[in-house]
């Protein structure tokens, strides 16, 4: 601690050599997760995550196969009628990194944190930031409340990308600004083959807005300075560094690029769109007061079911800390750099695309310009990246004001401004607390709802409302006002825990090194803290309770009685589980074949037949279950005592019952005569139509009457010999030339028919199914799942690892013979 009279404010960190300096901050790093996850570092204890359970549930048909031919399979069998495998789970044919994750699995998610936390370090060290400084943007983007509330969501992929995108910037700030190119190369390379085999495409766009705006601010500066050779050099490392590193993913990218144009992302043939609607893409915008949650944990109620803001429900706010506003004024008030406002403007964007919907005039024109901008959805997210940027800019906010308190005793003064604006900010925030409306959007209108209900009365009824909004204003109300109010008046603790060491560093009653690290552990705190609100206690179990015996233990007696009586031929006949919310929950999928599961990116086909009371729920008692027996659906789960003609139930169980399809039919089967549609809309209206007799007819799309044709045969025959996820074959048998619709999901990139060994043409079928106009005679019909995409992907995967590779080894020959030059010499 220095003395009112010390010359030298720095301390004992600043005395130190600068290896011992960084090796002190990665043992700070590396110790940050156990205070975060100390009962799964330490505790013997994992969590329990919706989403991964839900992965495992889906691809039990993946495992089941795995474990019978020893290979990954390309096609999962038991959700949505099937689905390409590599969009929820494929084995890596690259061994890269993934040994070591394996290996460090049981501790996650301290792993993938201390890449996080490691990677922001070194970006900022790079920057040119001391070690302290870099330790707390460190602290500040990778404790964000954010990260746990993803964890605890299983949302792991997008964890692990967002630990990898440090490390783009920090091989694009090698590339850009230092003499060693191929190491800058390699690096860049690495981390964005590393990002992209994370499998969150939606992060790693977000994060190449900042690397193009970042470009194009050096590229002005170049171009103006006349330096291009140096612009020449680095967009072409910088092309060449991208496309080798996301080809190090092949394997997985140009599947899943492919995929998309027949997903969700990839919009509807009915409306001709070739994106997400804005209507599904800007759900779970971001309110614009709501924004205050950067600085305020709960000023909208935190998570469902407390939370009160816009969006129909959250897991949480992205909390940045109390500590980063002082931090941002002073770097907007003092030191406006370029690369700064680079940082600040990206943010800043960041900011106004999460407001989605609630900022349409952008949002829009974004959504219909910017390319693959239609392809993610929940614009929230987008905060991540304002949280990364924010975080540089309040660094270079603390750089400033140590670079002051080293040069002037008594700095203080210099701070007054920016210290009055963030009171003036945090007042503003005690005023909105205290008039603000603490009622959800529709909330009295729910409640109103009910009480009508109970008491046979309209909902609109005066009294009935005023009834229900005395009851959020008693009952709802008091406890979201003090959560806000608590929140608020804590973000005023630590700012003036962040003010008082201020002071005393301004005025050296305190050294540098001490009030750093002060400052640091009030921002561990802060943010630990508010993020450990967000991982209940539920979600962290005992190590041995794995996910399959989790869901195991789901398993109800209605579950049972499907597995004991569902058809055990070749195949399993299908199950569409009501009971569950059918299309957005897997677990039913894992111990038999749905119509439904879990995915965020689920076929276009399947969404058209589900959503906005589709084909599936046209027809008596709400649902087509003519429809449902051509999709080879035999149980229906539900509660007990639904009356639908054609559906008989079977067993009730204690949590439900089961009803049988009295309109099933086989997994494949011979039609009597064929309707032509000239587009998929008249396609779907064909299906959205009830009571068709799919056991007779068929629509077909994209063909001519004169292609194909077919007609009743008494004599027709069809049996598979073979079914296991992307490998089918069938004997069929006709008298006359006849058309086979197959109860199969249609997918077109990869699937290939033979009939006889010759490959013959799969027609889109009843809107989601496939069909092959089969000839006369006996035959053998084999269907194969093998996208060239893949294969292609394969290869190109291997030539990026090589090229890495072979780079590594030629950057390591060249150290190792100029170091034993500099020895000799």
């Amino acid at each position: 601690m220095s003395s009112n009279t010390d010359s030298s404010p720095l301390g004992f960190f600043y005395k130190l050599s600068e290896t011992k300096q960084h090796l002190i901050a990665l043992a700070i790093l590396f110790l940050v997760p156990f205070f975060m996850f100390t009962e799964i570092t330490i505790g013997g204890k994992e969590l329990q995550r919706h989403d991964t359970t839900q992965f495992r549930a889906g691809v039990e048909s993946v495992y089941e196969y795995r474990e019978e031919f020893n290979e990954d399979p390309l096609w999962v069998e038991n959700m949505f009628m099937g689905m390409p495998a590599y969009v929820v789970s494929v084995q890596k044919v690259v061994p890269y990194i993934d040994v070591f994750y394996n290996i460090l699995k049981p501790i996650f998610p301290a792993f993938q944190h201390w890449v996080m936390l490691s990677g922001m370090y070194v970006l900022l060290v790079m920057m040119g930031f001391s070690p302290l400084i870099a330790l707390f943007g460190s602290f500040a983007f990778s404790l964000t409340s954010y990260l746990p509330i993803i964890i605890g969501a299983g949302h792991n992929t997008k964890f692990a990308t967002l630990a990898f995108a440090p490390w783009i910037i920090a091989g694009y700030w090698k590339i850009s600004r230092s003499h060693n190119l191929l190491a800058g190369l390699l690096l860049f390379t690495v981390a964005m083959t590393l990002n992209v085999r994370a499998l969150h495409p939606q992060i790693t766009y977000y994060f190449m807005f900042l690397l193009g705006f970042l470009w194009l601010s050096d590229s002005w500066v170049q171009l103006k300075q006349k330096e291009y050779k140096a612009f020449a050099t680095i967009t072409l490392l910088l092309i060449v560094g991208g496309i080798v590193g996301i080809l190090g993913y092949a394997q997985q990218f140009l599947t899943l690029q492919e995929y998309a144009e027949y997903s969700i992302r990839g919009g509807s043939a009915l409306d001709n769109t070739s994106g997400l609607s804005t209507g599904y893409a800007f759900a779970w915008s971001q309110g614009i007061k709501e924004t205050l949650t950067l600085f305020v944990a709960e000023l909208y109620g935190g998570a469902s079911p407390t939370y009160f803001g816009p969006k129909s429900f959250t897991s949480g706010p992205h909390y940045l800390g109390a500590l980063l506003l002082p931090f941002i004024i002073i770097a907007l008030l003092k030191n406006r750099n370029r690369t700064m406002l680079v940082f600040l403007f990206t943010g800043i964007l960041a900011m106004f695309f999460s407001w989605g919907s609630n900022f349409a005039l952008l949002n829009e024109a974004a959504f219909d310009l910017i390319p693959y901008f239609n392809k993610f959805r929940a614009p929230e997210t987008w905060l991540i990246l304002t949280a990364f940027c924010f975080t540089v800019v309040a660094v270079y906010g603390l750089q400033w004001t140590v670079d002051t308190i080293k040069e002037h005793k008594d700095s203080f003064k210099k701070l007054y401004p920016a210290l009055g604006i963030t009171l003036g900010v945090f007042l503003l925030l005690f005023v909105q607390v205290k008039t603000m409306d603490y009622t959800k959007d529709g909330e009295i209108d729910n409640i109103a709802n009910q009480i009508a209900q109970q008491n046979q009365v309209s909902p609109n009824n005066p009294q009935v409302r005023q009834q229900a909004a005395q009851y959020v204003q008693a009952n709802i109300v008091p406890d979201r006002e003090e959560a806000a109010n608590r929140d608020v008046l804590r973000t005023g603790f630590f700012l003036l825990i962040g003010g008082a060491i201020l002071f005393l560093m301004s005025n050296r009653k305190i050294s540098l090194s001490i009030g750093l690290l002060a400052l640091l552990i009030t921002l561990g705190a802060d943010l630990i803290t508010v993020g450990k609100r967000y991982i209940p206690e539920r979600q962290i179990v005992n190590k041995n309770i794995n996910t399959e015996r989790y869901i195991e233990s789901q398993k109800r007696d209605i579950d049972q009685y499907i597995i004991d009586n569902v058809s055990k031929g070749v195949y399993e006949e299908r199950v569409f589980p009501l009971l569950d919310g059918a299309f957005q929950n897997a677990i039913p999928s894992y111990f038999y074949p749905t119509i439904g599961g879990y995915t965020g990116a689920k076929l276009s086909i399947v969404a058209d037949l589900q959503q906005n009371g589709g084909p599936l729920y046209k027809g008596n008692g709400g649902l087509n279950l003519p429809l449902l027996g051509a999709l080879n659906i035999r149980y229906i789960t539900y509660q007990p005592g639904l009356n639908i003609e054609g559906l008989t139930q079977v067993y009730q169980g204690n949590q439900g019952a089961v009803y049988e399809n009295e309109y099933l039919l086989a997994r494949a089967y011979f039609v009597d005569s064929l309707v032509v549609a000239n587009s998929p809309q008249e396609a779907f209206n064909f299906v959205d139509q009830p009571n068709v007799d799919y056991s007779k007819v068929a629509v077909v799309e994209g063909i001519s009457s004169s292609e194909i044709q077919t007609s009743s045969d008494s004599l027709s025959s069809v049996e598979f010999i073979q079914y296991n996820g992307a490998n089918m074959e069938l004997n069929v048998s006709r008298s006359t030339p006849g058309f086979l619709v197959l109860s199969e999901i249609y997918y077109p990139a990869g699937w290939k028919a033979y009939l006889n060994d010759e490959e013959v043409e799969i027609h889109k079928t009843n809107y989601v199914q496939r069909g092959i106009q089969i000839p006369a005679g006996n035959h053998t019909l084999k269907l194969e799942f093998k996208p060239t995409s893949y294969e292609l992907g394969v290869t190109l995967s291997w030539a990026s690892i090589l090229i890495q590779l072979g780079l590594a080894l030629f950057l390591g020959i060249t150290y190792f013979r100029g170091k034993n030059k500099a020895i000799e010499s």
